[in-house]
């Protein structure tokens, strides 16, 4: 077969329009949110170290380009009008993650404000001031990402009309946003200690541990909802039971990774005890690895 170096350049150069696109939206977020937070300079506490504005920057940047690669899968029905299902798509995506963050804010974390927090001066133990509740930023950003997974899902594949699609996109980013309020939920049940009293206390470990699980149960929320669409009813079918299995398995492979990847301490421990970052990065990251294999096994 010979090289065809038209039809490469050609696909070449519409990838790159497609990643401008992305690119564009990934800004009008920033502006979006600089706008929503004029009481206060994002730009400005980033430049002075301010980790938990940079967190919750970075998740919303992540989560938005997590959901546009299921706005660009699929199969191509021309660059025009390839061009405008992202554009269309990108609108969706922008405003589904922040309708997220609104939620997370009114009721994940609904005792704090998380402006409000991302900026407050916290005393250290050792009698250091620091500026942003790290934890709180942690958390928001698990959810940003956790819901660009979601969407990715129900925008990648094909099997029906572009206004199928958009409608799937919402409805399906409506129940994302729903599982992961009752995960968080069950996730601070079986938790033994207060996991958003932690997090108000800018525990930086319990802001990972709630937002690693977050991200790992999105990405198996993705996996459920990547193909073409079939159907309403089977759709949604099936991701309730996607959803109930994605659950179990977290919950059960968080016990094994508790007792095989620490075996002289436990999660618990580390996170309220001695606020153990390192101990939790290890640990989420392995959660989330897992999640990666079962989204593709399933």
């Amino acid at each position: 077969m010979s090289f065809n170096f038209t039809a490469t350049l050609s696909s070449m150069v519409h990838g790159l329009c497609y990643a401008l696109v992305s690119v564009v939206f990934i800004f009008l977020a920033k502006k979006l949110d600089d706008w929503r937070t004029k009481d206060f300079d994002d730009d400005r506490h980033i430049d002075d170290g301010n980790v938990a504005v940079g967190l919750r920057r970075a998740g919303l940047y992540l989560g938005i380009a997590i959901g546009m690669t299921g706005a660009l899968s699929g199969d191509s029905a021309g660059f025009g009008n390839d061009m405008l299902y992202l554009l269309a798509d990108g609108v969706v995506i922008t405003g589904c993650l922040f309708l997220s963050r609104f939620i997370n804010d009114c009721i994940m974390m609904g005792n704090m404000d998380n402006d409000r927090e991302c900026v407050k001066v916290f005393i250290l133990g050792d009698g250091r001031t620091t500026v942003g509740n790290t934890a709180l930023g942690m958390v928001e950003a698990g959810m940003y990402i956790a819901t660009g997974f979601i969407l990715s899902g129900s925008m990648s594949g094909g099997g029906g009309s572009f206004f199928q699609s958009l409608a799937s996109a919402l409805v399906f980013f409506i129940l994302g946003q729903v599982v992961l309020l009752i995960f968080g939920l069950v996730y601070e049940l079986i938790t033994p200690f207060h996991v958003r009293d932690e997090i108000k206390q800018n525990n930086p470990a319990a802001g990972i541990g709630l937002a690693g699980i977050l991200v790992a149960l999105g990405i198996i929320l993705k996996g459920s909802l990547a193909g073409p669409f079939t159907g309403w009813v089977n759709d949604i079918t099936g991701f309730f039971i996607y959803t109930v299995f994605g659950m179990i398995l977290l919950l059960g492979f968080s016990v094994l990774v508790d007792r095989f990847l620490l075996p002289t301490t436990n999660i618990a421990t580390e996170i309220k005890e001695d606020k153990n970052v390192a101990a939790l990065v290890v640990v989420q990251a392995t959660i989330i690895a897992l999640a990666l294999i079962i989204a593709h096994a399933i």
